[in-house]
């Protein structure tokens, strides 16, 4: 909420320095009383944008426990297949903190046998941003122990243009 406290002081410094304007050169009435009604007018745009903004604070946050805390493995990552995002039962799964996924490939926890197969569907979801969510049988190799048969099931995250942004991820044990 810094950039909220930012503008809002800054359209406080605006309103002050409008009004020491107005109080050592008068205007005429009208162009006074239209300047006074404009930042009125601001004012009320500003705690209607500032409610907004709190609403959408929330929504984030109960986006984000339901991600944190959903009994499947979820994971997002970036064009490159590198962890940008992972929930609890994603880091539980593959046996890592959150710290030691984060930036990680995804490809890097795959069980070898899986690998080349899992790569040849990762490519075609890159260069294919439009198509649906896909889903496949994947052995998981957690650090430290045998590998996880799962069934991952995954979507691209289209850019506004074309290409991919990232992909989601669910990962379940099959």
């Amino acid at each position: 909420m810094a950039q909220s406290d930012w503008l809002k002081s800054t359209l406080s410094a605006v309103r002050d320095i409008m009004q020491q304007r107005l109080e050592k050169q008068p205007l005429d009435p009208d162009t006074e009383r239209d300047i006074q009604m404009a930042l009125e007018e601001l004012e009320v745009m500003w705690e209607e944008l500032e409610g907004q903004t709190v609403l959408l604070q929330r929504e984030s946050e109960r986006y984000q426990e339901f991600f944190e805390f959903a009994p499947d493995a979820y994971l997002v990552t970036d064009a490159g297949c590198n962890v940008r995002e992972a929930n609890r039962a994603a880091t539980d799964l593959l046996a890592l903190t959150k710290a030691d996924l984060l930036g990680q490939p995804l490809t890097r926890f795959v069980a070898d046998k899986d690998r080349v197969h899992f790569l040849s569907r990762f490519v075609s979801l890159v260069n294919q941003p439009g198509a649906q969510s896909v889903a496949w049988e994947c052995a998981i190799q957690p650090r430290g122990r045998a590998p996880v048969a799962t069934v991952i099931s995954v979507r691209a995250i289209p850019l506004r243009k074309s290409g991919v942004a990232g992909l989601c991820w669910l990962v379940r044990p099959a």
